[in-house]
């Protein structure tokens, strides 16, 4: 294949608008692994109550046999408030706990899990958050009480180029410290994987993701957050996210939308092979969108996302015909790992999906953000252009590799999907931070799968870590074990194929990225190779 000197135009001021992504990120200290095959998975030890922090939302989960749990587990759907037909001794009690801190209950809606989230009047400080928390637990019908974990994208801005070529894509080569997808392409692309991308959903007729995707689901409960007036339901179209100033509270700036769920999708399986827009990591996988991040974030809607997705019934919502092997959070809040939401990630583990997550951007230990605190998922940290760990990327033992996510220090960020506010524009943006590092991975793993569908979380966290190359100036205890190298990836797992097995995909019988081919291209995906040419040409302006 062809090499390209990638161009730094004068437009890189509107390009670099760095959002620092994805407060959140993977897998905590021990992490990512899990024992044997999924089928022997072992859930984690139920963690402790979590401590109480400034909150006006909370979840509990209700103890088994109880009256409560027994309605919980009765509703005809998730999601929906719940406050006026729970047992009426849990009402008093819950509204008593309530009175007791000077608020009131708006909103009680039930979730996957036996779970209950409370949404009180307003906001109370730690020490009336405890002691809320304590009334709560003073109930025999109460198992845990905890602050319900806030997650979010932190895409405030972002720029439009005015080319939208692979050229730009320096994540996805080995010039530049990527990862080295290119070189993976010609024995896997992601053929037969699915990729749930939890997220603010997706712009379903961006002409780069529009022939990926599989029908997702929206699992915003709250309207107003949603932005669609309507709640849950089978569009998980990206409404916006944009928020005038001090909307969401403590003060925060006007926010545009970010489109961010899109642009995790595309950096994992954008179509490729199409002459236009960029490539994705796994250019012939399919994405779930799944829309849980709207107004401000999201909360405890994760958790039915993460039970539908990988598998598990939702009442109210259809079953998933499409579970994923794969599931993408490039979201996160502050906090360690809440028992409630490790239980969810350990049931969707166990339905055999692996759990990619971003290691968040505070700068800090990993162990202090969730899901990123989280056993049972693999943690991604980011690295930049340098082949340096990023600024911003949160680091520690819980990280089990880095990826792209740039720097503004450095480069540009990372070019994937979006919707500009010019429609002349082209539909594509540079953004920044563990967000756009988690989806590199995420779609290596499709790759991985598309060869051996039966990876564990386990086997796929090796093959990852054994492959990838070390981030200079920064040790495993701080970045995992480097930068993941997906060609290098695939090959191993390529060479572990016993004799007569019949991997998904291979470089014989696939002519390269996007649709079947046809033609003589078996062997060496030279269908793709001729489309990169052709776009890395027209990038050098030689078309």
């Amino acid at each position: 294949m062809r090499t390209v000197s990638r161009r730094r135009p004068a437009l890189l001021a509107l390009l670099c608008a760095f959002s620092l992504t994805c407060a959140l990120s993977a897998c905590s200290p021990s992490g990512s692994s899990t024992g044997g095959s999924e089928g022997s998975f072992v859930p984690a030890s139920p963690a402790a109550t979590a401590a109480a922090a400034s909150s006006d939302r909370f979840v509990i989960t209700w103890a088994k046999g109880s009256e409560a749990a027994g309605f919980v587990e009765s509703v005809d759907a998730y999601g929906v408030d719940i406050i006026g037909s729970l047992p009426q001794k849990d009402q008093d009690a819950l509204r008593a706990a309530a009175e007791q801190a000077s608020v009131v209950v708006e909103r009680a809606t039930a979730h996957a899990g036996g779970l209950t989230a409370v949404k009180l009047s307003e906001a109370l400080t730690p020490e009336k958050s405890q002691s809320f928390i304590d009334a709560l637990m003073s109930s025999e019908s109460v198992e845990t009480a905890e602050p319900e974990l806030q997650v979010t994208s932190l895409d405030t801005s972002a720029g439009t180029p005015d080319d939208e070529y692979f050229g730009y894509q320096w994540g996805l080569t080995s010039e530049q410290h990527g990862i080295n997808a290119t070189g993976a392409w010609s024995q896997s692309t992601g053929k037969g994987a699915t990729v749930a991308v939890l997220d603010t959903g997706i712009l379903p007729n961006h002409p780069d993701i529009s022939g990926q995707l599989l029908p997702g689901y929206d699992f915003i409960s709250d309207p107003w957050t949603a932005g669609d007036d309507d709640g849950r339901d089978g569009d998980p179209t990206d409404m916006g996210d944009g928020v005038a100033a001090d909307v969401c509270g403590n003060g925060n700036e006007e926010m545009s939308s970010s489109w961010h769920g899109s642009h995790v999708a595309g950096i994992i399986a954008a179509s490729t092979d199409n002459s236009t827009g960029v490539a994705g990591v796994a250019p012939d996988a399919k994405i779930l969108p799944v829309r849980v991040l709207g107004r401000c974030g999201g909360g405890t809607d994760l958790i039915d996302a993460l039970t539908w997705a990988s598998g598990g019934s939702v009442k109210g919502a259809p079953d998933n015909a499409n579970p994923a092997q794969i599931i993408n959070l490039s979201l996160g809040g502050s906090g360690t790992c809440p028992a409630y939401f490790q239980r969810a990630i350990d049931d969707a583990v166990g339905r055999g999906s692996v759990i990619v997550a971003a290691a968040g951007n505070e700068d800090q230990d990993v162990k202090g953000v969730s899901p990123g605190g989280c056993d049972h998922v693999i943690t991604v940290g980011a690295s930049n252009a340098n082949g340096t760990r990023s600024s911003y990327s949160n680091y520690g033992t819980g990280v089990e590799v880095s990826a792209p996510g740039g720097d503004s220090n450095v480069d540009d960020g990372i070019l994937s999907l979006s919707q500009p506010s010019d429609p002349s524009a082209p539909p594509y943006a540079f953004q920044g931070g563990t967000s756009q590092a988690a989806p590199h991975v995420a779609g290596t793993v499709a790759l991985l799968k598309s060869i051996d569908p039966g990876l564990t979380t386990e086997r796929t966290t090796t093959v990852l870590q054994d492959a990838s190359q070390p981030l200079a100036s920064c040790d495993r205890d701080a970045c995992g074990t480097g930068i993941v190298d997906a060609a290098a990836a695939v090959t191993s797992l390529s060479s572990e194929q016993k004799p007569g097995d019949t991997p998904t995909e291979s470089a014989g019988d696939s002519g390269g990225a996007g649709d079947d081919q046809g033609g003589d291209d078996s062997g060496d995906s030279g269908g793709l190779r001729r489309a990169l040419d052709d776009l890395w040409d027209r990038v050098r302006g030689n078309k």
